[in-house]
């Protein structure tokens, strides 16, 4: 039955994530969509998150490089066990997992599954193949993207599997549950290689199957044997582009339906040009950094980092580089605001500089020992302080902010250019630890702790050359591993609140990674093909064209006839 209209189940407070599970039977349901099988062109969704260019056939669901991570197409091919609405705290879907349950102590948790899941070539999905997936993940560290600590994973039969961790994971459902694909067990067990396995013609449970690839974009078509029926979106295409500029053109003239990118002036380049059918709901989704390499210099000396901290004008990032959609941080803890408000150590409540401070920034360095030189260069025993900022030249927004921040700290005695690449290098750069700094989204989620393990977790990294999922600037704090862990496997709202402060602290005594921004949630949409968007009235999902949360929205879509 499709479930489109089923309503988030809420999790209230810590304790209700072990206290609570779904229920088997659905809050709500509405008729199965109708198919568009005739293929016309209104019922083409034409969807655009990234510019990339060229397009490399990988659809490997677990690789952040391929291309159907770059572009998040992963979730309407592949699926999770639940979808989470991260708009609202704690809010989820039953998806292809009816219910889970953990144990007394949270180092196991049992989902029972939802009947009559078919794979896209017929064969059933059971608890077997999520078994595998966890399975596959525990083999393969470069598959654990969010570096869960998974000891086994079994089904004791079709519909009810369980998997075990090293530690209790409550805080971790959303990246159990909620940003893990499910892969199906008798095409991936014959891959010896699966992190390098490119899955050419993949074979998921989600709406959409493969159907036309070139370096210049792909088309998904409706998968005939989808579980809840199939999608009133009978196609989907991705094109390639090269940038901002060049998929914003392709926005205003009409030529995208869906797209996920920083838009100057959106209300007079795009909602202007149709006001009826153009549309943008950028909510704030994310913390927006500049992450550090920590490993080298100069950002192996914490005094560095907390003087470029100082250095930076956050006010004139976002006013000059967003055009005002991203508000300055104003907390060095980097909780998401509003959302985290009330979780913020009254310490770290509006204590960073809305612009530059040259006097901090002089104390600080002065103070660790560095002089400038005859330049005007911080220097120490005759090393300046240079760092390069890395970041796509297509992404126009992070590269115009990557300029802005050189700007600021010339004077201010740092020697910083700034690094222009490709999407692709930009992320393998950062997996590989081959980088000095870059700007770079948060990690999103239903709570602060998601925001936190993306940034801190050394168990989402890796040593330098080998992939990391996470903590690109490979910061390693035994005492920060130790909270984290704590409050992944704790439901006592004491002491989440505890171990969330020694993590904040950390954040901004060490700051491995400078707050820059409040990140907005790109979603610029047009009505005049499709309708059933979501919207700030209408929460129902994360509203940007991204994995995971993309395919419920596109679930929802109606053409417009």
């Amino acid at each position: 039955m499709f479930r489109k209209s089923l309503r988030p189940r809420a999790l209230v407070g810590a304790a209700a994530l072990t206290a609570l599970a779904l229920t088997a039977s659905a809050c709500g349901s509405s008729p199965k969509p109708s198919s568009n099988a005739g293929g016309s062109k209104s019922a083409t969704l034409t969807i655009e998150s990234n510019p990339v260019s060229p397009f490399t056939d990988n659809f490997n669901p677990f690789v952040q490089t391929s291309i159907a991570k770059q572009v998040n197409s992963t979730s309407l091919i592949y699926e999770p066990l639940l979808q989470w609405n991260i708009t609202k705290a704690n809010s989820y879907y039953p998806w292809l997992a009816d219910s889970f349950t953990w144990n007394t102590d949270g180092t196991a948790v049992t989902f029972k599954m939802h009947s009559g899941v078919k794979w896209s070539d017929g064969q059933p999905l059971t608890a077997k193949d999520v078994a595998y997936t966890f399975q596959l993940m525990q083999q393969n560290k470069a598959l654990n993207a969010n570096g869960l600590p998974i000891t086994g994973a079994n089904a004791a039969d079709d519909s009810t599997v369980t998997i075990t961790f090293s530690s209790p994971q409550y805080s971790n459902i959303y990246a159990i549950s909620g940003q893990t694909f499910i892969v199906p067990q008798h095409l991936w067990s014959a891959q010896a290689d699966p992190a390098h396995w490119t899955d050419p013609n993949p074979v998921g449970s989600g709406p959409y199957t493969l159907d036309k690839f070139s370096a210049q974009g792909f088309t998904l078509k409706a998968n005939p044997n989808y579980w809840q029926g199939a999608p009133k979106v009978s196609e989907v295409s991705y094109p390639s582009y090269v940038s901002n500029t060049t998929a914003n053109q392709a926005l205003t003239s009409g030529q995208l339906d869906f797209a996920g990118n920083y838009v100057t002036n959106i209300d007079q380049t795009y909602v202007a040009k149709d006001p009826a059918h153009n549309h943008y709901y950028f909510p704030a989704t994310n913390t927006v950094v500049l992450i550090l390499n920590v490993t080298k210099a100069p950002f192996n000396d914490v005094k560095v980092r907390q003087a470029v901290s100082a250095a930076v004008n956050r006010t004139e990032l976002s006013q000059v580089g967003e055009t005002n959609y991203e508000p300055p941080a104003t907390s060095s803890s980097g909780l998401l605001l509003p959302e985290f408000t009330d979780q913020v150590p009254s310490d770290l409540a509006n204590d960073l500089p809305a612009t530059s401070d040259a006097n901090k920034v002089s104390q600080t360095m002065t103070a660790a020992g560095y002089a400038k030189d005859g330049s005007g260069i911080w220097a120490k025993n005759g090393k300046e302080v240079s760092f390069s900022i890395e970041d796509p030249s297509s992404y126009t927004d992070y590269f115009t902010c990557a300029t802005l921040i050189s700007q600021e700290l010339k004077p201010l005695g740092f020697k910083v250019s700034v690094n222009g690449v490709t999407p692709d290098k930009w992320t393998a750069d950062l997996n590989a630890g081959s980088f000095d700094a870059a700007i770079h989204w948060g990690g999103g989620g239903p709570t602060a702790y998601q925001q936190y393990d993306n940034w801190l977790d050394y168990g989402t990294s890796a040593a330098i050359g080998q992939t990391a999922n996470g903590d690109y600037g490979r910061y390693n704090n035994p005492t920060v591993q130790s909270a984290l862990k704590a409050w992944a496997g704790s439901n006592d709202p004491a002491t989440i609140s505890t171990q969330l402060g020694i993590v904040a602290h950390a954040m901004s005594t060490d700051v491995p990674d400078v707050v820059l921004m409040y990140g907005a949630g790109w979603d610029a949409y047009s009505t005049k093909h499709f309708t059933g968007w979501p919207t700030k009235d209408n929460s129902y999902i994360d509203p940007r064209p991204n994995d995971p949360w993309i395919e419920y929205t596109v679930l929802h879509l109606t053409p417009v006839s």
